[in-house]
C-alpha cells in the first residue's frame, strides 16, 4: 500500500480569467463523486475517515459527510463510527447489490 496522504485541500480557486470547471463546482454531480472516491480511498486503506479533514478538504458541512456516509454504506460498505467524528469500515458486502 502506498503511504501518501489523502488530506490536501481541494483547490477552489478559480483560474485567472476562466470560469471554475463543471468537476470543482460545488453543487455539481462531478464534486460530490469525487468527494466519494477520496472518502472510499481512505477506507479501502483501513485509515480512519474524520469529519474535520471532510470538512477542510472540500469546505462542505456535517450533513453532507453523513450523506455520503450513507450513500456508501447503501452500496455495500458496513462503516462503523469509532468515536464522534471518526469513521471506518469494518467490511464490504460483495452480495451487496441494491440496484
Amino acid at each position: 500500500m502506498t503511504t501518501a496522504r489523502f488530506d490536501a485541500p481541494a483547490s477552489m480557486s478559480p483560474a485567472r480569467h476562466h470560469a471554475r470547471p463543471p468537476y470543482a463546482q460545488r453543487e455539481g454531480v462531478a464534486f460530490r463523486v469525487i468527494r466519494l472516491i477520496w472518502l472510499t480511498a481512505l477506507l479501502a486503506r483501513r485509515d480512519p475517515v474524520r469529519i474535520a479533514d471532510y470538512q477542510r478538504r472540500f469546505g462542505m458541512s456535517v450533513r453532507s459527510f453523513r450523506r455520503d456516509i450513507a450513500l456508501l454504506r447503501k452500496a455495500g460498505m458496513y462503516i462503523e463510527s469509532a468515536a464522534y467524528g471518526d469513521y471506518r469500515m469494518l467490511c464490504f458486502l460483495m452480495d451487496s447489490d441494491l440496484a
